[in-house]
Parts: structure tokens; sequence; C-alpha cells
């Protein structure tokens, strides 16, 4: 094995590890960030439960004992009674439903964090294995390709022009 296939390798095996690395703070990151969203996600379901179990059932008796109460209080028939009650307690669920609603948001909102690290990830992958000379890791870490690197000294030199004959020079493999 040459000094140059071997520099070679290390390089990937360097790109590897990174990967790899990336990929299990990814996997730990994921897994955090659902158990926040899991613990707000119940939280929702919690309250929306309970508004469609207020909405459904109790609301419906409460709304007619309230509406024959309201109207033997005070000068109210029984029909503006019962529409007056009725619309309080459609306002109570409507707060219930609107705080059911905020917390899915917030539960939505957990997983960002994880799908903005996984994008800036891909990202950062794609940039190494397209051009590993320019990626930001190798700007920091120059030793990971030499400059002495004849593959990469021949693609920089030959990358626009043409051969004497005119063609592209010939593409040596790796």
């Amino acid at each position: 094995m040459t000094e140059e296939s071997r520099d070679r390798q290390s390089s990937f095996q360097r790109v590897t590890e990174d990967v790899l690395d990336l990929f299990e703070l990814q996997m730990q990151l994921l897994s955090v960030d659902s158990q926040a969203a899991k613990r707000k996600l119940s939280q929702a379901i919690a309250c929306g439960a309970v508004a469609v179990a207020l909405a459904g059932s109790a609301l419906t008796v409460l709304m007619v004992g309230g509406g024959f109460l309201l109207s033997e209080l005070t000068e109210l028939s029984a029909g503006e009674s019962l529409l007056i009650v009725g619309a309080a307690f459609f306002v109570i669920v409507a707060l219930l439903g609107w705080i059911a609603l905020k917390a899915v948001g917030a539960a939505s909102a957990a997983m960002s964090e994880s799908k903005s690290e996984f994008a800036e990830n891909l990202r950062w992958l794609k940039a190494t294995l397209v051009s590993p000379k320019t990626s930001p890791r190798n700007q920091i870490r120059r030793e990971s390709f030499s400059d002495e690197d004849p593959e990469l000294r021949r693609q920089s030199t030959w990358s626009g022009s043409t051969h004497d004959s005119g063609q592209r020079p010939p593409v040596y493999p790796r």
C-alpha cells in the first residue's frame, strides 16, 4: 500500500468516523426530543379529551339544568336562559380546545431542534463528500488532506483546461 493510498484511506476513515459520530449524536438528540414531545402531546390529548367529554355528554345536562335554573331566578324565559347557558359552556369548550391546540404546537416545536440538526448534518455530509478539501471540517483540519496529494493537484490543475489534444485529461483511478 502506497503512502498516497494510505493517506486517502486515513482521510476516508476520519470522514467515516465523523459521520458515525454525527449519526450517534443525531439519534441521541432525536431520543431526547421525542420524549419531550411525547410528554407535551400527552398533555394535549388529555386537554382534548376533557374538552370532548364536556362538549359531548355533561354539557347537555348542565346546559339544560342551568338554563332552567336561570329562568327561575330571573325574569328571562326558558329559551333565553338556555341560550345564555349554552353560549357560556361553548366559551369554556373553546378555551379548552385552544389550550389543547397550543400544547400540540409545543409538541411539534420540540422536534424542530432535531429536524434542524439533521438538516445541518446532511448539508455537512454532502459538502464533505462532494468537495472534501473545502468542507468546513477540513478547512480547520488541513491535516486530513495533504497539499502534496498529487490527485488533488491534478484535479485542480486540469479542472477547467483541456489537454494538448483538445480533450480532457484521463481520469486516474483512486
